[in-house]
């Protein structure tokens, strides 16, 4: 698939003369979402764009008016309608696994094609329920007292939801969840806290309900 593009707009006032680098043909690569305790819910694109135009002409500042999502406005369900509790961190990553497409005649790319996506996630919660995640890490069920010979059963499904105190949603849903690892550390005076990472094979939708902000405009050159 070719993945659309975006051109982003970097200024700065440096007294007489602004400047402002406008990046064409950004497309991403990597988009990691994060949530941690008495943090707001972060997100980091890691991009690669065709080139660069430099001027002098800074855009203006968009002024901000939505309320941020919060650790607070969050809920992690595994499965669906089963809420993990004490969630301290959860972190996405979402990877298209990019490659730029040259021709010749040209040191700019053509083109950038998505190979196989990738759907990474870890996961830290304070441990009071060993059916919680350790079960699920050993046999992909609620059930469990040992790990099975085989590959286990794949967790149906793995929801995100944030609802923020406007009542925008942002709503990540994914499908065919595995957890590939789990850690159970132990120290004297701390909190015993349960690590997991995973992956899925798919993701069913991404929904963000909001009524003010509208989506970058796609860039036309690449």
């Amino acid at each position: 698939d070719i993945l659309p593009s975006f051109t982003t707009d970097l200024g700065f006032e440096l007294g007489t003369t602004d400047f402002e680098s406008e990046v064409i043909g950004c497309v991403v690569n990597t988009c990691t979402i994060s949530a941690a305790i008495n943090e707001a819910l972060k997100f980091s694109l890691e991009c690669s764009f065709r080139y660069e135009n430099l001027g002098t002409a800074k855009s203006t500042d968009i002024v901000d008016v939505e309320p941020v999502f919060t650790f607070a406005h969050g809920s992690i369900e595994m499965p669906d309608g089963t809420t993990i509790a004490a969630v301290q961190s959860f972190e996405l990553s979402i990877v298209n696994n990019s490659e730029p497409v040259y021709g010749v005649g040209s040191r700019f790319m053509t083109a950038v094609v998505a190979k196989n996506r990738e759907y990474n996630f870890s996961m830290t919660a304070a441990f009071n329920d060993y059916t919680s995640l350790l079960t699920y890490f050993m046999t992909g069920t609620g059930a469990a007292s040992a790990p099975t010979a085989g590959s286990g059963t794949e967790i149906a499904t793995l929801e995100l939801t944030f609802t923020n105190d406007d009542g925008d949603i942002l709503d990540i849903n994914l499908t065919g969840v595995h957890l590939s690892e789990e850690t159970l550390p132990q120290s004297v005076n701390e909190v015993v806290k349960e690590d997991v990472t995973g992956w899925a094979r798919g993701c069913t939708n991404i929904i963000y309900t909001n009524d003010i902000q509208t989506a970058p405009k796609a860039s036309t050159n690449i």
